[in-house]
């Protein structure tokens, strides 16, 4: 899913269960765009990037969210909410390889994406990972080099369709209907509370995505001069310096419970995100994909 969408939702998540404390909800937030982090970007070449595949995988699986977990419950709450958000995307996506790096111990499978059964000894996964279908649509940089085991969970949506904007304009539109009575007075105490209590954290996250998103977008495939590469890499390395500077310093406590008057909104928030999301993808894409 869209790191927009992992922000809004964890935000949402996090004003409910923790009785709208914005403090513990912009941690979530933040927790949320932790995982996404394993983009490579610019740190290492393409084709060893391509034969790691260790985007989805070395921050999307269950022992890095409790170990941020035991580190800071609030990040790791956002943390599995990322994670399970992209459980539900496509093999094109890459989806979540949810239990790395056990996996990658055993290479083998039995039955490849023609039906074909592969005899062989030793244990083996079951399915071929679908790399044709892989290879055709995804980044490049997430291509496949060799035949590889299913071993990532996959799901039925694709990014930044339907189902993706659906999620974030519904927990958009829940904060809203949830801080409707204090809405300006929530809305300032979110800015000063992201961008000033959390301030180096936040920046930091920034800084790193956007370099990356540049790099990844608009610059690894051409040839560019060692000064802007140069450039990249330090806006990178600080954005990380950053994170890991405040990041050192957060804690962690408890959690709380939801009510039914949640629920109704969560409810209304999602049908109004459909809606919204609807014409959204059906306006720039002319056609409606989940």
């Amino acid at each position: 899913m869209n790191l927009n969408t992992h922000i809004a939702l964890a935000l949402a998540v996090g004003l409910i269960l923790f009785h709208n404390d914005i403090t513990l909800a912009v941690l979530v937030g933040i927790g949320a765009a932790i995982p996404d982090l394993d983009r490579e970007y610019i740190f290492t070449k393409r084709r060893i990037f391509a034969k790691y595949q260790l985007h989805r995988a070395l921050f999307h699986n269950v022992f890095f969210a409790l170990a941020i977990t035991f580190f800071n419950v609030y990040l790791g709450l956002g943390v599995f909410l990322h994670i399970g958000l992209d459980l539900l995307t496509s093999p094109t996506d890459r989806g979540v390889e949810l239990f790395f790096p056990l996996g990658r111990i055993i290479k083998n499978f039995q039955l490849d994406y023609d039906g074909n059964i592969k005899k062989s000894s030793g244990i083996k996964w079951y399915l071929e990972d679908p790399n044709r279908i892989i290879n055709k649509t995804t980044d490049p940089g997430l291509k496949e080099v060799v035949k590889m085991p299913w071993i990532r969970i996959y799901g039925p949506f694709k990014n930044s369709r339907l189902v993706d904007w659906m999620i974030f304009y519904s927990s958009f539109i829940f904060i809203q209907l949830y801080e409707i009575n204090n809405l300006i007075i929530w809305w300032i105490n979110f800015i000063e509370t992201a961008f000033v209590k959390y301030f180096f954290i936040d920046i930091g996250i920034i800084l790193f995505y956007i370099a990356g998103e540049i790099w990844r977008r608009r610059l690894q495939f051409r040839k560019v001069t060692r000064s802007i590469k140069g450039s990249i890499i330090g806006i990178m390395i600080i954005g990380l310096i950053l994170i890991l500077y405040q990041g050192y310093h957060l804690y962690n406590p408890v959690i709380t419970i939801v009510n039914l008057k949640i629920v109704e909104l969560i409810l209304v928030s999602l049908l109004l995100g459909f809606l919204v999301s609807f014409f959204h993808v059906k306006i720039r894409f002319k056609e409606i994909v989940l």
